[in-house]
């Protein structure tokens, strides 16, 4: 779907930032509990859309437990290309979504440390089999993301080994510090940021998207 995307952007310089440096899509955040989160009503949230759009970026739009309805009627309002869902969404609005014709990415929630492969085909299995691609990221429970910790990679590593047919994106605290070595270990060809880009939290910070973009594409 994507070698690399910023998520979380909230002001138009960001969106420039992203494709200034070569990458390939922007996420725009709905989850009011979020520092990145955006108001979809928002005329300056639509026109960070139309930008991004312009650009010939991917618009990736990041919902928690919302509805299927409410997601599609978003969606359609500020102008997205793909789902993403970082909730406890059941599969059915998954489901739903899909036969809507949304590309849809889903997010698979991993404790930080070692995991077996089983833990992670009981987590996914479902969601790969009605076509999500999976956006794999350390569990941060209530806060659904953001928490800037990494993944063990040896794990992702000998899972993604075993399910070469699957599409799937590494996120899980990568920064321009460490995205190289996450991808050299786990064999990713699609990244996702947020707060590793950001200096302060919540606001992205344009040479460190520039310096993670060109480590992530090497």
């Amino acid at each position: 779907m994507f070698r690399t995307k910023i998520c979380g952007v909230r002001l138009e310089q960001d969106v420039r930032a992203v494709d200034q440096s070569g990458g390939d899509a922007i996420g725009l955040n709905f989850f009011p509990n979020s520092v990145r989160y955006v108001d979809p009503q928002s005329e300056a949230t639509q026109q960070l859309s139309r930008l991004a759009n312009e650009l010939g970026l991917l618009r990736v739009g990041v919902f928690v437990n919302e509805s299927a309805e409410r997601i599609a009627a978003i969606a359609a309002t500020v102008g997205l290309d793909a789902i993403q869902l970082h909730g406890d969404e059941p599969i059915e609005s998954a489901e739903s979504l899909r036969l809507m014709g949304w590309p849809l990415l889903r997010a698979i929630k991993l404790p930080r440390g070692a995991f077996a492969a089983e833990l992670m085909e009981e987590r996914s299995a479902a969601w790969v089999a009605i076509g999500c691609q999976l956006l794999l990221d350390v569990d941060a429970g209530p806060a659904h993301g953001g928490s800037g910790k990494t993944l063990d990679w040896p794990s992702v590593a000998s899972w993604a080994h075993d399910h070469p047919s699957v599409g799937w994106t590494l996120a899980g605290g990568l920064k321009p510090e460490n995205v190289r070595q996450a991808i050299d270990a786990t064999g990713a060809v699609s990244v996702d940021t947020a707060s590793g880009v950001e200096c302060p939290r919540g606001v992205k910070n344009e040479s460190r998207i520039k310096a993670f973009i060109a480590a992530a594409i090497g």
